[in-house]
């Protein structure tokens, strides 16, 4: 086992991943030192082909990497677990063939034989009922996936995932496919859905509204090869107005960043 500082919830240390292609190997990921805190909404941004889902596949246990290691808790963490929820951008992740309870009882079932706990039908529809009711979508619970919008389906597939009770969300780019107005609407939803559940939060995006108006820290990245190149705390009181001031001067600092 490795040392961690206790302050650190998970700790990637030294983390580096190059693909096979045509033209050889290709450097996703390198040398890559993070920490991030336990209950942190801590967000990944960058450019498109910077290496953001893939780290965020690392973290989740999907990809090995070729150099580097993760630690929870002091803990080298290697397979995927149930305590590492992932959340995609596809609107297509939910049972087509289930109802949207179904779907959210699917979660609820899982977490608790994960837990070692035996719940009765009525209590396995009760903690349904309470997600599909934090994403205020309790009266849909009879509905398929397709009878619901892009963004009901982000919803229901949101409230899939709090029913997991892990204790690391991983969201890669979850409201990348909806309008502009539902993805508003999503972004406070899910704001306010951390404060109440207080989860570890790792999001990635390529938006830096989105980054500034949900993140308590924001991680820049850039590409060829992926790297980290700036670590920025984001101070702004909550709740966050996208037209104040400071908002627009943390954006165009990032933005320029970025572009640097």
């Amino acid at each position: 086992m490795g040392y961690v500082e206790m302050s650190s919830f998970l700790k990637l240390q030294n983390i580096s991943k190059k693909f096979d292609t045509e033209n050889g190997k290709q450097i996703a990921l390198e040398n890559i030192d993070l920490k991030i805190k336990e209950n942190e909404f801590l967000t990944i941004l960058g450019p498109s082909g910077c290496g953001k889902s893939t780290l965020l596949k690392i973290i989740a246990g999907f990809l090995k990497t070729d150099t580097g290691q993760i630690f929870k808790e002091g803990e080298i963490s290697k397979a995927a677990g149930l305590d590492r929820i992932m959340l995609f951008q596809n609107f297509e992740q939910l049972f087509p063939w289930q109802r949207v309870i179904d779907n959210v009882s699917f979660s609820v079932k899982a977490a608790a034989k994960n837990q070692n706990k035996k719940l009765t039908k009525a209590q396995i529809k009760k903690k349904s009922l309470k997600y599909l009711n934090e994403v205020k979508l309790e009266n849909y619970q009879n509905y398929y996936p397709h009878q619901l919008s892009g963004g009901m389906k982000q919803r229901a597939a949101l409230a899939r995932t709090l029913a997991a009770e892990g204790e690391i969300m991983l969201m890669d780019e979850p409201f990348g496919s909806v309008d502009s107005q539902t993805r508003q609407e999503l972004q406070l939803l899910l704001n306010n859905l951390w404060f109440e559940e207080e989860k570890t939060i790792i999001f990635v995006t390529h938006d830096i509204r989105e980054a500034v108006f949900l993140s308590e820290r924001i991680v820049l990245m850039k590409n060829e090869p992926g790297e980290i190149i700036k670590i920025i705390k984001n101070e702004l009181p909550r709740p966050r107005r996208r037209s104040s001031i400071e908002f627009n001067q943390l954006f165009e600092k990032l933005q320029l960043l970025l572009n640097s």
